[in-house]
């Protein structure tokens, strides 16, 4: 990148663009750990119900998963919101309300939680509305009972996470979500297969697995916040407390994030369940689940990166340089091409043989491998989309991209893969496939229009706590975690 910096640049000028690439690299790897670490808990999960006798479990994980996520992510949308506030707040030197946003999303989990324990018993309802084989609805009904106890844990441990990222210590959060993991193998293996005296509990001790994890995870999260090191630096023992000012801030700005993370995962809930595996039956949707495990490792260690782009934005909007948001977005645009591109060429390829890995059935495997076709030709669009999407959700730019995703979705993904599985059934479910590569290509290029419309640079997250109020006088945190707030600042919070 260095070798592209006009030569009008200043020694200096050259000194902090090297700084700014460094900075997104350092910021990058930890979170690409945290962001893919769910989604390797899902993979584990699924390499290991792959050693069960029957496909059942196999072909019901994913369709089971999506239900779960069809719920969940409407508070991770919400709490997602806390790396925003918190990267401005730090850049801003409000170092107190970093913290302050971060409590507020135990309490949004555990809301969650609430309502999400009172929709269990409609569990079963739904699948058999949704229409499986019969074993794979049962497989399906065993992982939910089970999974929806994630969902207050997850939205919590996702907010405390993303302080860590907001105030650039991410390598905190990311630790967690490795020991998570290595939980999450440990005890899914146990009851998956009925280790060390326990019952085998099939698809459910996947379920079981993750429950444990996150769990720990959220206890680990909540424990780093209390350490000395945080306390002195961000007052955590001195926010914990509910805020609804902060709180109805992360609902209004975060809200819309939520809707359409709620809207892409039931948008394709209805693409998995329903035009794949209840038109084109179960051959077709373990092809689906299989392609989709790699898809997640292209997406998932992108969306890690433009969660750190987030956080960089954040902070350079906080200190009133948008300019370096800007350089921050392309480089991460490039990078993410990069990776994503050189995937799509790999899947393009070894398609059928990265299919036959997961599952040795001739049918499975030529329709998989026309799936990761698909999955190919949209990549480069979903690196840019991933990036610029990210990039806006720092600088609190949420409304118009989620109304715009939630319309697409439902028109291109809904509306018209359900044309094309209906009017070219000879297709299969690459039918549907070929209008999920349409979505992704559109909605890429209306967010890479989006951020350099440049709309996102009259935006003040602030503005509406900030009338009538002066800015307190905080103390500044360096490099360590040792610098203790002022009685201005906390008084600020409190």
């Amino acid at each position: 990148m260095g070798a592209k910096v006009p030569d009008s640049l200043t020694l200096a000028e050259r000194q902090e663009r090297r700084r700014e690439t460094r900075n997104v690299i350092r910021m990058a790897i930890p979170v690409v750990i945290l962001t893919s670490s769910r989604a390797l808990m899902d993979i584990s999960d699924y390499v290991m119900i792959t050693w069960l006798p029957t496909d059942d479990a196999q072909a019901a994980i994913l369709p089971a998963q999506i239900l779960m996520w069809s719920y969940i992510v409407m508070g991770l949308g919400v709490v997602s919101m806390v790396n925003t506030f918190t990267s401005q707040s730090l850049g801003r030197k409000e170092y107190p309300e970093c913290s302050a946003y971060a409590w507020q999303s135990v309490y949004l989990g555990v809301a969650f939680g609430l309502i999400g324990a009172a929709l269990t018993p409609l569990v079963p309802w739904l699948v058999h509305k949704i229409g499986h084989e019969p074993r794979v609805q049962a497989a399906e009904i065993a992982y939910l009972r089970i999974a929806m106890l994630t969902v207050a844990p997850t939205i919590a441990a996702d907010g405390l996470g993303w302080f860590f990222v907001g105030v650039h210590r991410p390598w905190v959060t990311a630790w967690t979500a490795i020991e998570a993991n290595v939980v999450n193998v440990a005890v899914a293996y146990v009851l998956i297969f009925g280790k060390l005296g326990f019952a085998p509990m099939g698809i459910a001790g996947a379920a079981a697995g993750t429950l444990s994890a996150v769990i720990y995870r959220t206890i680990r999260l909540a424990v780093a916040m209390w350490l000395p090191s945080p306390a002195a630096a961000f007052a955590t023992r001195l926010t914990w407390r509910p805020s609804w000012k902060r709180l109805s801030h992360l609902l209004r700005v975060g809200m819309p994030c939520g809707v359409q993370w709620l809207t892409e995962v039931v948008v394709w809930a209805i693409f998995v369940n329903v035009l794949v595996g209840s038109k084109f039956g179960t051959a077709h949707l373990i092809a689906t689940n299989v392609s989709w495990q790699y898809m997640r490792i292209a997406f998932m260690p992108t969306i890690g990166v433009g969660r750190a782009l987030s956080a960089l934005v954040g902070k350079s909007i906080g200190e009133g340089d948008p300019n370096r948001a800007v350089r921050e977005a392309r480089f991460v645009a490039v990078i993410t091409s990069i990776y994503m591109g050189s995937l799509s060429v790999i899947y393009a390829i070894f398609g059928l043989q990265l299919i036959g890995l997961f599952n040795d059935s001739p049918t499975v495997g030529e329709i998989g491998a026309k799936v990761m076709i698909c999955a190919s030709a949209f990549q480069l669009f979903d690196a840019l989309g991933i990036t610029y999407g990210a990039a806006l959700r720092g600088a609190g730019d949420t409304f118009v991209p989620s109304a715009f995703f939630i319309v697409s979705h439902w028109v291109i993904v809904v509306g018209g893969g359900w044309w094309v599985a209906t009017a070219y059934p000879q297709l299969g479910s690459v039918g549907p496939w070929i209008t999920g590569a349409v979505l992704i290509a559109v909605c890429s290029v209306f967010l890479w229009w989006r951020w350099n419309g440049r709309a996102w640079m009259r935006i003040d997250l602030f503005s509406r706590s900030r009338v009538g109020q002066a800015k307190p006088a905080l103390a500044t945190v360096g490099e360590e975690w040792t610098t203790p707030i002022d009685d201005c600042g906390l008084k600020a919070v409190e």
